[in-house]
């Protein structure tokens, strides 16, 4: 009878088991052990369920590799495992106080059982969700977001509370559709271990930067894991790089054909995890912190960029100059080399802007210095390049050496007696690394003294060496060992009880220990917080060309809006073909850099062949034309959180032909560009979306659209269009950006089909921010080290024009704002595409013009030789007349 009872019992027991481990389909699994090491004993010690998938396909392991796409887990959480309940619900002035706690706690140490969770109904269209322990206070981003203390009237979004197991559900009001729904899977909340899922509303995912992936994630067949901890890595995929961005769009696909958009940041600088499942759904694993989640229900592409933007801050404007074209390389060697250059480039009539140093250009590789032997005269080479309109920008590593004579180095001193370094753990001792010059000590940039120290020692190495502009390298920090010369603690901070998929296995590889004390908070907390920058070091190849692609469209997405790749390639030996190609593509990246490493061949335009110089200064010159319409883009990035390089879907989100496009690109919302990204091709498949197109800058309309088509694409030719609708502002290019800014201006005013345009024009010194520019992680200008000049957005000392041609025949001029009158803007050309009757007489503020010209054929109206100043009039207008 005894032993039918213990049958009977396990009986029970394994049928339990069977009920709570059950599951429809493979995809509704989430991972109960994501590190590399899962057995069946292992799981079932974290109480959870191991079975093999159902489907037979990528079933011999449960991972690749530490770093290719993951598959179905063996290893998942049951029905019934342990989690949390809604204790107490309080309205308050925000929106919502919960209380939720657990009875009992889950396979990592430290389990939090008793949260707080706060949701805040911020604005129409943003909701934000706070988790945290309701006892202890923890580390928490010290960014500065807008803080709500009253709930908003009006919501886009519904929230729904379920109290057993405790969920959030959050759907659109107007669709029903799922924004946010944590019930997929169980919350689990250590002190060093957080996760917690939701169901995503498509498989489309966008975002989730930085890796080196192509633009959209579509999870339709797939799993994959993300990783985020800042990394000086060349970029390759599967892998952690530079930057963190764990912010992601998801599209909506609604019953009758329309699309929504909705995103969500994940506000939180420790390492993590992010793992992604076809169900379609993501998971968020991070080892630090708190649960700070913003969703944003748009319901535009540009209303989610617009409502993230508004939490991390907009871009700040950049110097007019850095529009230009830069030339930079490692292993000039010496002042003559670089010499050579620039006549090489002058000789050939490139129009060219800054010239870069790197490191070898100082002195043992110490950060503000020159090396006067090599580099001898370096200081009166900047000013030549100054007076004759060039910029000069200098590259520096933070790792400061610690080893040199005592008195010697102002750097390392300056540093020790404003304290600005970072210290070993519980220590007042410097924690120390290796990097170029050896031993050396980190700036912490969260010390308010740092500011001092750098404005400091940049003002005394500027008056040796006046640059305009400065990029620091390697800040993730990067360090050539890992941890410190000492080693690192034993501390769970450097060693936590879970390790998310990080290059090398380890928190400290190439970086300093995680312990690390820094002003605000440990390393541990910090290491991706400050990043900002280039798309990386990467490799002379077609696919290394291809990637920077969605990396830039990637980093517009994140606000990082002034970016650009190293063109031609930084590491390996680049070829005429590609770097011709690179140069074309490059002359419509908002930064562009050409850059090459050590040991290298010269890769500066003017060291190629004849054929290859004009295929790159043509585009050069397009881009130079271009730079008005550049400049004003930058401006309304900053302004009003506008994206300058932008994906086809943007604009044609009903369109899902655009969808997965990242070989093609938008300049805002007007110019199409289509490269060639394949060698040894003289044609490129191109999709042209479904509207009034021209071929740039010939003006010839494109008649096949709203669908894909071949364009002829020679070594000598980039494809670019521009769309039905805008007014381009343009200008007749100069030598470099300074001896050019005087010269005419050109509007290209392209029709709509209903023979409507507009466009604006954003215009001041160019350079009125600060005198230095901190060109933090490589390229993006994030802050001035001081202000000589006041600002001229700030102060209106600008001009803002919009221009708008109605019913086909009138063309206005708007200035409403004429504050900067440095010199005149004359128009010299307006070039009016799409003019499809012949044109009789032209008039010019009420005034008979003859200088014009009308191309029946291509239908284009030239009006020429204008000499017409934008600002001595509020309105002016320019107007044409047809025949019937």
């Amino acid at each position: 009878m005894a032993h039918l009872s213990f049958i009977l019992i396990f009986f029970l027991i394994y049928y339990s088991y069977c009920q709570q481990c059950d599951q429809s389909s493979d995809i509704a699994r989430f991972d109960c052990y994501p590190e590399n090491d899962a057995t069946q004993e292992k799981c079932l010690a974290r109480n959870c369920c191991w079975r093999q998938p159902f489907e037979n396909r990528n079933q011999r392991e449960k991972h690749f590799s530490a770093f290719h796409d993951i598959n179905v887990p063996y290893c998942y959480y049951p029905k019934d495992f342990p989690t949390y309940k809604l204790q107490t619900n309080e309205q308050t002035e925000f929106g919502q106080r919960l209380r939720i706690n657990k009875s009992e706690t889950t396979y990592m140490p430290h389990d939090i059982t008793d949260l707080t969770v706060d949701l805040i109904y911020e604005t129409e269209h943003r909701f934000r969700i706070r988790i945290y322990d309701t006892i202890y206070k923890r580390y928490e981003v010290p960014l500065e977001v807008p803080v709500i203390t009253k709930k908003t009237n009006q919501t886009d979004y519904d929230v729904k509370i379920n109290s057993n197991p405790f969920s959030l559900l959050i759907t659109r009001k107007s669709t029903g559709v799922t924004l946010f729904d944590s019930s997929v899977s169980p919350l689990i909340f250590a002190d060093q271990f957080i996760k917690f899922s939701t169901r995503l509303s498509s498989p489309y995912v966008y975002g989730l930067g930085e890796h080196r992936q192509a633009l959209l994630i579509d999870l339709t067949e797939k799993w994959k894991k993300l990783t985020f901890w800042s990394r000086d890595f060349p970029p390759v995929e599967n892998t952690n790089l530079y930057g963190v961005h764990p912010f992601h769009i998801n599209p909506e696909f609604n019953r009758d054909n329309s699309t929504n958009f909705h995103g969500q940041f994940f506000l939180n600088s420790n390492a993590m995890d992010i793992d992604l499942q076809p169900l379609p759904a993501l998971t968020y694993t991070t080892i630090g912190g708190i649960i700070d989640l913003y969703i944003f229900t748009g319901p535009t592409i540009q209303n989610v960029i617009e409502q993230y933007w508004d939490i991390i801050g907009k871009p700040i404007m950049p110097p007019f100059w850095s529009l230009g074209f830069h030339l930079c390389r490692y292993g000039y060697n010496s002042i003559e080399n670089m010499l050579a250059t620039v006549k090489r480039m002058d000789d050939a009539n490139f129009p060219y802007d800054v010239q870069w140093t790197d490191i070898d250009a100082m002195s043992s590789y110490l950060d503000f210095t020159y090396d006067e032997k090599n580099f001898h005269g370096l200081p009166d080479f900047v000013r030549n390049l100054q007076a004759n309109g060039k910029h000069y920008v200098n590259i520096i590593d933070p790792g400061i050496s610690s080893v040199q004579s005592p008195g010697s180095y102002l750097p390392y001193e300056e540093g020790l007696r404003k304290n600005i370094f970072m210290k070993k753990f519980n220590s007042t001792e410097l924690i120390l690394g290796k990097v170029w010059p050896g031993i050396t000590a980190f700036p912490d940039f969260t010390n308010p003294n740092a500011t001092d120290w750098w404005t400091n020692i940049s003002s005394i190495f500027h008056d040796i060496v006046p640059f305009d502009g400065m990029w620091i390298d390697m800040n993730e920090p990067s360090s050539f060992i890992d941890g410190s010369s000492d080693g690192c603690t034993m501390n769970n901070l450097d060693n936590p009880p879970f390790i998310p998929n990080v290059l090398g296995g380890s928190l400290s590889s190439k970086t300093l220990c995680p312990s690390a004390q820094q002003y605000l908070s440990q390393h541990y907390n910090l290491h991706s917080k400050f990043t900002a920058h280039w798309t990386g070091d990467n490799r002379a190849t077609f696919d290394d060309m291809y990637f920077s692609i969605p990396a830039i469209l990637n980093f517009n997405m994140f606000g990082i809006t002034h970016v650009g790749a190293d063109i031609c390639g930084f590491g390996l030996e680049t070829t005429e073909e590609l770097c011709t190609r690179w140069m074309q593509l490059g002359a419509f990246y908002p930064f562009m850099r050409n850059h090459n490493d050590l040991g290298q061949k010269d890769q500066d335009p003017g060291s190629f062949s004849y054929a290859a110089q004009q295929s790159m200064k043509q585009a050069l010159l397009m881009r130079y034309s271009l730079v008005p319409f550049w400049y004003t883009r930058h401006y309304e990035a900053a302004m009003l959180s506008r994206t300058i390089i932008q994906p086809l879907f943007f604009e044609y989100p009903n369109d899902r032909n655009t969808y997965n496009i990242d070989q093609q690109f938008l300049i805002d919302r007007a110019l199409l560009v289509s490269p060639n990204l394949k060698t040894e091709t003289t044609s490129i498949n191109a999709y042209i979306p479904s509207d009034v197109w021209y071929e740039f800058p010939s003006g010839i309309k494109v008649e096949k659209v709203g669908t894909f088509i071949n364009l002829d694409a020679p070594l000598s030719k980039i494809n670019v269009h521009v769309r039905g609708g805008f007014i381009i502002p343009m200008q007749i290019p100069g030598d470099n950006l300074i001896i050019g800014r005087g010269n005419p201006f050109t509007l290209l005013v392209v029709q709509s089909q209903l023979g409507n345009a507009n466009g604006n024009l954003f215009w001041d010194d160019g350079d009125s921010i600060g005198i230095f520019i901190i060109l933090l992680f490589d390229n993006n200008i994030k802050q001035s080290l001081s202000s000589k000049f006041s600002d001229s957005i700030e102060t209106k000392t600008y001009n803002y024009l919009e221009f708008s041609l109605m019913n086909g025949t009138t063309l206005r001029i708007d200035a409403l704002v004429t504050n900067y009158q440095d010199r005149p803007m004359r128009l010299e050309l307006v070039k009016i595409l799409g003019v499809n009757k012949t044109v009789t007489n032209v008039n010019i503020n009420g005034k008979s013009y003859t200088n014009f010209l009308y191309n029946i054929f291509d239908q284009i109206l030239l009006i020429y030789g204008l000499e017409l100043d934008m600002l001595t009039q509020s309105i002016q207008t320019i107007q044409w007349t047809m025949t019937n």
